[in-house]
């Protein structure tokens, strides 16, 4: 029995070979169809097609050009099954010699010799028809996979607007707490400003469903809060995908650097500047560093402050991080495995 409704091609020539095989594999409850050349073999190719049944008569004249496009056009998961007969004769010359009767774009050939019983021919077409049909399961497979990847896709989707508006409320809430307390601006300004930078990062993460976002653009936003013209800022490295938990991380990172630089380091002043470069280094370990120029002197301060202690548990977390009062303000470099920053990038998939 067929594992499922495909039909067999069958393309002989010769006398009433092509009766003949369809006569044998329908009494075993296969559908046969004759196609009378290659063409309307190619014709007759597509997801109904179970297998096809070539015999070496049929081969010539050889003009394989719409049986190729044909096999072309096949969807990935997809490999028509071919049973080949030839002559005892063709195939005692060598090995090789009638799988050199086709073209290389035919790949999935079982060849068998005549003469040969019927036994024979059905137990190949029978183990096309299974290959076959477990082509199919893997495309049902597949299409499934595709269907959960697309849920996944908005329920993350869903979430990360979610997240955002949680967000907005969290910045109304505060501001709307210390409204009374004039004493607390500052401090409501440094919250609201942080909960800025996360949304920001959800923005970026948002154009890709959360699935990640472009360090290049991270950093140009993280940073034109305070250079808004971006004449200041100067950046240069490889742009590159950047996992979503770790886009969060670096868009505070950038955002409470920039914040300083911008109230007491080199942003601070017309004629300061910040360097942000960064590299691959051949061992996959990443480099940053953020390096201020041309600003104000600067002196370390006394005690830690929540935006320093914020770095550098954040960077802590993905690699080594080095920071310093430099005169010209605050050079910080990174040094972290490149798959800190890409582990959780979602390689989802469409199916062709």
């Amino acid at each position: 029995m067929p594992l499922r409704s495909e039909v067999v091609h069958v393309l002989a020539t010769q006398g009433r070979d092509a009766q003949n095989v369809c006569g044998i594999l329908q009494r075993h409850h296969v559908r046969t169809g004759i196609v009378g050349n290659l063409e309307e073999l190619a014709a007759a190719l597509g997801e109904d097609t179970g297998a096809v049944v070539l015999t070496e008569e049929a081969m010539a004249p050889r003009n394989w050009t719409a049986l190729i496009q044909a096999l072309q056009q096949q969807p990935s998961w997809s490999s028509y099954p071919f049973v080949f007969i030839v002559s005892r004769r063709n195939s005692e010359l060598s090995a090789k010699a009638p799988l050199s009767l086709l073209p290389a774009e035919l790949t999935n050939v079982m060849v068998l010799e005549k003469p040969m019983g019927s036994t024979t021919l059905v137990s190949a077409v029978q183990w096309a028809l299974g290959g076959r049909a477990r082509q199919f399961q893997t495309r049902d497979h597949l299409l499934e996979m595709e269907k959960a990847a697309a849920r996944q896709r908005l329920m993350t989707r869903e979430l990360a607007h979610r997240v955002k508006n949680t967000i907005a409320v969290l910045q109304s809430i505060v501001s709307q707490t210390m409204r009374p307390f004039p004493e607390m601006v500052p401090v409501r300004d440094q919250l609201i400003e942080r909960f800025g930078a996360l949304a920001r990062a959800h923005d970026l993460l948002l154009a890709t469903d959360f699935r990640s976002a472009m360090f290049h653009e991270l950093v140009e936003t993280s940073t034109s809060v305070h250079d808004a013209d971006g004449q200041q800022t100067r950046f240069a490295g490889p742009d590159f995908e950047i996992s979503p938990q770790a886009a969060l991380s670096f868009a505070l990172v950038f955002h409470e650097l920039a914040t300083n630089a911008s109230k007491y380091g080199a942003l601070s002043t017309p004629s300061g500047r910040v360097e942000v470069n960064w590299e691959f280094m051949p061992d996959q370990l990443f480099k940053l560093s953020w390096r201020e120029l041309g600003g104000p002197p600067v002196r370390g301060p006394s005690s830690k402050g929540f935006g320093s202690r914020l770095i550098s548990a954040t960077l802590a977390a993905m690699g080594e991080v080095e920071m310093s009062y430099a005169t010209s303000g605050i050079e910080l470099s990174f040094a972290g495995p490149a798959s800190a920053l890409t582990h959780a990038i979602d390689q989802s998939f469409e199916l062709s």
